[in-house]
Order: C-alpha cells, then sequence, then structure tokens
C-alpha cells in the first residue's frame, strides 16, 4: 500500500511545486529586464551556497551546524525518496542511505524545533513556528515507512492504521516541503533564494569580493527610471531577492536605525516588498514592526506606489546606508540598494526631500552653495 500511495503523494507534490514555480517566476518576472549570466550562474550556486552564504551563517554557530544537518539531510532524502518510491529502486543499499539521510535531517530538525521554543525577538512567528514540526514529521515518516526497504523490518509491516499515519505524515511532510517551496510558506526561502544566488544583482559579491557602491542610473538609457515608485519598477532579479528572505531578523538586529527607535525594520520592509510583489496588505506579517508604526496599515500591488502605501517616506529617510543589514544577511540581500532606489524617486521625480534637504539643493541651484 505504501509504495503505491507514497509515489502518488511525491509526484502530485512535485507536480504542483513545478506550476507554483512557473507562477513564482511570473512574479518575478513582473520587474524591469536585468542582464545575468543564467547558466554560469546556476553552474555556481553549489559554492556560493557552502562558501559565500555559510561564510555569513557560520557567525551563529548553532544555526550553521542546525542548518547543514537539516538542509543537507532533506535534500539527500528528497532525492532518494524519489529514487526509492518514485522510481521504484528499492534496494537495500538505497534504503540504508535514505536511513541515514532521514536520520540526520531529523537531528538538524529537533534543533529547529529547540530554537523555536522560546524564539529570540528578532525571530519572525506566524508561519514558521509550524516549520519544525513539518521537518520533524517529513524525516520521521520517510525513515520508519523505509525500515521495510532496508530490511529492518519485514515487508508489510503493521496493519492499516500505521499504514494511514504513515500516509498523512508524508502528505504533511511533502506539502511543506515541496508545494510549499513555491507557493508560498517557509520552505519558499529554498526555492527563491538558490536562483538568487545564481542570478544575484551584484555577482561580484561572490568569491570573497566586495561590492558596496551605489549603483549608478545609466542616463544613457532612454528607458532608465530615475528611482523606484511601484514593485515592478525594481528589477526582476531584486524581486527575486525579495522573495528569499528567510525572515531570521539579523538585518534587523544590526540596524542602527532600528536600535534607536526610527520607523525602520529592514526586515520588514523586504517583506512589505514580497506583499507588493503578489499585492495584499502587511496584515499577516509575524514579526517586530516599524517603531512606532502598528501592522495592518499598510498594502499596495505590483503596480501601485509604494510610498504612502507600502511603506511610508520616513520608513526609507530613516536608512543611513551603513549596510550592517547587508553584511549580516544569511541571504545576501540588497535592503540598501532597494532603499537608494526609492529614495531617488523619491528625490529626482518628487522633488520630495526630508527636513532641509528641499532648501539645501535651492541653494546649490542658486549659488553653487549649500
Amino acid at each position: 500500500m505504501l509504495n503505491t500511495l507514497i509515489p502518488i503523494l511525491l509526484f502530485a507534490a512535485l507536480g504542483l511545486a513545478v506550476l507554483g514555480a512557473v507562477r513564482r517566476v511570473r512574479m518575478w518576472r513582473r520587474g524591469r529586464p536585468s542582464k545575468v549570466n543564467v547558466l554560469g550562474g546556476l553552474l555556481a550556486v553549489p559554492r556560493r551556497y557552502l562558501v559565500d552564504l555559510h561564510h555569513v551563517v557560520g557567525r551563529d554557530k548553532y544555526i550553521s551546524n542546525t542548518h547543514v544537518a537539516t538542509a543537507g539531510g532533506f535534500v539527500l532524502s528528497a532525492l532518494l525518496a524519489i529514487l526509492v518510491y518514485g522510481f521504484g529502486l528499492q534496494s537495500q543499499i538505497l534504503g540504508y542511505a535514505l536511513l541515514v539521510a532521514t536520520a540526520i535531517m531529523f537531528t538538524g530538525a529537533i534543533f529547529v524545533y529547540k530554537r523555536r521554543v522560546n524564539p529570540p525577538a528578532r525571530l519572525s512567528k506566524g508561519p514558521w513556528m509550524r516549520l519544525p514540526k513539518s521537518l520533524l514529521v517529513f524525516a520521521a515518516t520517510f525513515f520508519i515507512a523505509t525500515l521495510p526497504v532496508a530490511g529492518i523490518l519485514p515487508a508489510g509491516t503493521g496493519g492499516w492504521i500505521l499504514v494511514g499515519l504513515l500516509c498523512l505524515g508524508v502528505f504533511w511532510g511533502v506539502s511543506e516541503m515541496f508545494f510549499g517551496m513555491t507557493w508560498g510558506g517557509p520552505m519558499k526561502h529554498a526555492f527563491a533564494g538558490a536562483l538568487h544566488l545564481a542570478w544575484h544583482r551584484r555577482p561580484e559579491r561572490f568569491g570573497g569580493g566586495r561590492s558596496s557602491g551605489l549603483k549608478p542610473i545609466d542616463l544613457e538609457d532612454p528607458n532608465a527610471l530615475l528611482g523606484v515608485e511601484k514593485p515592478a519598477d525594481f528589477t526582476w532579479n531584486q524581486l527575486l531577492g525579495f522573495d528569499a528572505c528567510v525572515q531570521c531578523g539579523r538585518c534587523e538586529a544590526m540596524c542602527p536605525a532600528f536600535a534607536a527607535g526610527q520607523p525602520l525594520n529592514p526586515k520588514k520592509l523586504i517583506q512589505d516588498m514580497v506583499v507588493g510583489l503578489a499585492g495584499g496588505t502587511d496584515a499577516t506579517f509575524a514579526g517586530s514592526p516599524y517603531p512606532g508604526k502598528p501592522i495592518g496599515e499598510h498594502g499596495g500591488g505590483p503596480h501601485q506606489p509604494i510610498v504612502n502605501g507600502l511603506v511610508d517616506a520616513e520608513t526609507l529617510w530613516s536608512c543611513t546606508t551603513c549596510r550592517a543589514c547587508v553584511e549580516e544577511c544569511p541571504m545576501m540581500i540588497e535592503h540598501v540598494d532597494a532603499i537608494v532606489d526609492m529614495r531617488r524617486h523619491l528625490t529626482l521625480e518628487k522633488g520630495a526631500t526630508p527636513n532641509k534637504g528641499a532648501e539645501v539643493l535651492e541653494n546649490l541651484i542658486a549659488t553653487d552653495n549649500p
């Protein structure tokens, strides 16, 4: 029975995941064109993930080791599960390999669960609180179901109740891990994050490089925009980067503006851009709000103005462009580029600068002296 139901569940989840991936890519493609090395970027993902990304993740040893076990165990488990159950290659060697992979994943998931028992304030709650349970269920059900394949238990062990429970666990696990990876939910970061590493806005950051200068506007380009007014004005790989956010809050913890009580939280800003990508409001955001600004009062869509919709102008002007958020982000998202792009629109298109900025610009125009 398991050998019939598990392949159906696996391939159904994979099929839905592919449909979700197509939908997600179409959302990203609402952004402006951006030249990337498609094949070269994809080939560079393993090194960028294992070296560059984990160089940042490694600053938190607890989550670094946990991520290696959980993510590594999941990738290996998923591949082996597809071979063993999807393609019916039920050899004892593959069975033992799947048992080891799920055991590694289960061990990592225990530490993920432990971290979520009393999570730091910077971590988003909401759907992220169910992720440890989903990881544990995925690993445990495939481990138990694979015991007969490895020859540890005789084939057909267990009655209908056990088979039903295992199928329910597989359904829960593959829904979160595969289907949820492209349609939304905590695992979305795995799909978007891998492609973000491949087609990053600043590929020069990888391989030990540095990149912190502001990206200039190409005034020779007749289609160039003077900043970003609405989410669709970002380049498509910027939108992809926003979608890769894992909501860990490390940017929030390092932001001097947030620490000083200014109305800025880099994590929420990125999540507001994700809301703008699909359309909606920030009512479901389960993290720290902008200081002094309640959650649930902002919203927008891909073709609607960002300022006074998704965010307020004072939020953008609270940023000091110190890039602490960028340097600390384990997904290597470019928060500051996004903020500067939006501030460029306010300044160059709207003439809206904060405090005495307008007076300084008028003096420069009139007298060449600020």
